[in-house]
């Protein structure tokens, strides 16, 4: 199976690594595969799974998919950026092994990617998403972002999931590809962006996103190792300097993202000026974009009503 028995270059890879994900990856891979354009493959990287997930895909028996197993468990970035040297597409997109890929998901990202936001395309895709997992299915929000505004979101937390994205595979490289941070996807869209991508989000659904408490972000941990990784500090640093020319970002760990409990006085005396600083880079986006980013960047005040 794989691209040897196609006999031509796939133009899209879907990167997929699963870990003992038996109990969803079947899905993963079939709505992926429903979704797929004819000329895509999937890789799939079992990742020292001790459950079945590799024999599962396999079963599947689709001539698109090729299965690697790791010996070893390698953890998500260093799997990625296995899977990342094993594509042979142009572009690459990613999926989780518990999400669910959306019917529609990879043409409409390819046709941004390629002539979208005003024909200049984009370097970066990604979708909105619906949430599984943790009772009734939560509808998107459908608010896209074009470049301007897809890159000023990165400094408010990280509005893309992983398995949304989509890009030029030589790009991701050309900007440092995955590295071992604990939010080995954040730490590259920061450094993307920081580059000049246009980050845009098309305000379709893409995936099914699956939240569940057994998830590494779901650990509360997490929150805390994220705080203290040098990486994603200085990928962001770089961001805030592009943006804004500024190289101190005394602000980033008041955002709800990496601070432990409520804002304290001490706390908003450091992100208040950050806000407002925000708040005003938004005059030159859209109406729907502009009003999205206040109200968000408010709440990270404590404002709930996003005046």
């Amino acid at each position: 199976m794989g691209r040897e028995s196609r006999g031509r270059r796939p133009r899209l890879s879907v990167l997929i690594p699963a870990r003992n994900a038996a109990g969803t990856v079947e899905s993963a891979v079939r709505s992926t595969l429903r979704a797929l354009p004819e000329d895509a493959e999937v890789l799939v990287l079992d990742d020292a799974s001790d459950d079945g997930t590799g024999e599962i895909v396999r079963r599947i028996g689709d001539r698109r998919v090729t299965v690697t197993v790791a010996p070893e468990n390698l953890g998500i970035a260093r799997g990625l950026a296995l899977l990342l040297d094993q594509a042979a597409g142009e572009v690459v997109a990613r999926m989780d092994a518990d999400d669910v890929c959306l019917p529609g998901r990879f043409r409409a990202q390819l046709r941004a990617l390629d002539s979208g936001f005003g024909g200049g395309g984009a370097d970066l895709v990604f979708s909105t998403f619906q949430v599984i997992g943790t009772g009734p299915r939560l509808p998107a929000l459908p608010i896209g972002f074009g470049p301007e505004a897809g890159r000023l979101a990165l400094l408010l937390d990280c509005p893309y999931p992983h398995s949304t994205a989509l890009a030029r595979r030589e790009h991701l490289l050309d900007v440092g590809g995955y590295r071992p941070s604990v939010a080995e996807d954040y730490d590259l869209w920061l450094r993307a962006a920081a580059a000049g991508s246009r980050v845009v989000r098309l305000a379709r659904a893409g995936i099914l996103l699956r939240v569940s408490a057994t998830q590494v972000t779901a650990d509360p941990a997490y929150r805390a190792r994220l705080a203290a990784d040098e990486l994603v500090a200085g990928s962001y640093r770089a961001l805030a300097r592009k943006l804004w020319g500024v190289d101190e970002t005394p602000w980033l760990r008041e955002l709800s993202f990496l601070r432990q409990g409520p804002l304290t006085a001490v706390g908003k005396s450091l992100l208040e000026p950050f806000i407002h600083r925000f708040v005003a880079s938004l005059d030159q986006l859209g109406g729907l974009e502009r009003w999205y980013l206040r109200r968000r960047a408010l709440q990270e005040l404590g404002i709930r009503s996003g005046r």
